[in-house]
């Protein structure tokens, strides 16, 4: 199938306890593509999870890595996976402290609890190893990455490498939530709080990532490939 962009990912196994729970949150199997029945949350109607992740939704239940992109006409998809394949075997897993529901801006998403973790290394990894196959944005790209009202480290950020919130603006997280306002994100953040303490008490592990592509039309991302992490043996 021909995506019409890429994006590498740490996405929890679909077996996981984080997996189940990310999936059903956002009502669809990235591989399968079948629809999942939303989780019963306490306080909150089927209806409102699928409002509130109407946008966050389609680009799956994942950390960002390497933010989605087009691919430049000299690459093809089957040079990405296999660049993806000889990347992480230098790659090692990383263990952090556990999840939080945390707010970022307008909105929820899951956070873990440790400074010291290596993630954002990891991410400066990806986007540096895989940039030569990022096709460059078009102005109109560019552009309506600006209408967010970006600082002058953005912008630099946004013209070198594509996207904005890379190297030190980079922030790991497992999105849960389109923007919400003032009193809808302090309800929805305590209800899942309490019903996400489960998957918030052992420490996050990242020792997989996966390749995802966006079919385009508003089509949900869907996973392509997905590959351990070095353990040095």
């Amino acid at each position: 199938m021909v995506h019409e962009r890429y994006a590498i990912y740490y996405a929890p196994r679909l077996d996981s306890k984080l997996g189940q729970f990310g999936n059903a949150w956002f009502g669809y199997n990235p591989i399968s593509h079948e629809a999942i029945p939303r989780p019963n949350v306490e306080g909150m109607a089927a209806q409102e999870i699928e409002y509130i992740t109407r946008g966050a939704g389609r680009y799956a239940f994942h950390g960002t890595l390497r933010s989605p992109f087009k691919l430049r006409k000299n690459r093809s998809l089957e040079s990405l996976d296999k660049s993806l394949k000889s990347f992480v075997t230098k790659a090692r897993p990383i263990i952090c402290g556990p999840l939080s529901i945390r707010s970022i801006g307008k909105f929820l998403a899951l956070v873990p609890d440790d400074p010291e973790n290596h993630i954002p290394d990891l991410a400066e990894q990806c986007i540096r190893t895989f940039d030569n196959f990022r096709l460059a944005p078009s102005k109109q790209e560019l552009d309506r990455r600006r209408q967010a009202g970006l600082t002058s480290v953005q912008e630099e950020l946004l013209l070198r490498w594509g996207y904005p919130f890379v190297m030190e603006e980079f922030r790991f997280h497992l999105t849960l939530s389109d923007k919400l306002d003032g009193m809808d994100l302090i309800k929805y953040q305590a209800l899942l709080e309490k019903h996400c303490e489960n998957l918030c008490v052992e420490p996050f592990v990242i020792d997989e990532i996966a390749l995802f592509g966006d079919p385009g039309k508003g089509g949900n991302f869907e996973e392509i490939s997905r590959y351990q992490l070095s353990t040095g043996d």
